[in-house]
């Protein structure tokens, strides 16, 4: 007799990149110009030592726009892991959308549903982590990381030092201050 198969999906974060956990410096296509937002690694490390998946997803237009290759892209990245394991944290999976429409490389010069406020990667996210994406975190500084947390139905924090007016979307001014309230509602 064969038992049936269940899959546990989890709730996850899903973190903007830059003006989340790094400064936005605009188009951070070098190791250079990667700085971390004070906090940020440390809040990452909680999520972490929580059982949390954590995922990155990252529009990188500086890719279609010319600016940087997808080589580039995968440098920040290792970089930023390389960093995040000095503060005992890590991130389970690093996603970024090269296009847009108004790119100049014809490769990446396109719509793409992977380009937030589409659903793509944290549907991808999900897909590599078992995330429940209902149960699950966007965490960003742009209105477009809030369209993707309504896009798949999670809950929404916005970053920054505006009071981001929206019903339904958390505001506080870094993922450090963010990240004991969103540990408080996280059910793993």
């Amino acid at each position: 007799m064969c038992a049936p198969s269940s899959t546990h999906l989890w709730p996850g974060i899903l973190l903007d990149r830059d003006g989340t956990i790094i400064v936005d410096h605009g188009y951070v296509g070098s190791v250079d110009r990667v700085e971390f937002i004070e906090g940020a690694p440390e809040a990452i490390a909680t999520f972490n030592r929580a059982g949390i998946p954590v995922a990155v997803v990252t529009n990188q237009a500086g890719v279609a726009r010319g600016l940087y290759g997808l080589d580039d892209v995968a440098r920040v990245h290792q970089h930023i892991e390389a960093r995040l394991a000095g503060y005992g944290a890590h991130i389970d999976l690093f996603l970024y959308c090269p296009y847009h429409p108004a790119g100049i490389v014809e490769a990446f010069a396109r719509t793409s549903e992977d380009r937030k406020p589409g659903p793509g990667m944290a549907n991808a996210a999900a897909s590599a982590l078992s995330l429940d994406l209902t149960a699950s975190w966007v965490v960003g500084d742009r209105p477009e990381d809030i369209g993707l947390a309504k896009a798949v139905g999670a809950s929404a924090v916005y970053l920054g030092t505006d009071d981001y007016q929206c019903p339904g979307v958390w505001s506080f001014p870094s993922l450090a201050a963010a990240a004991p309230f969103i540990l408080e509602r996280v059910a793993v």
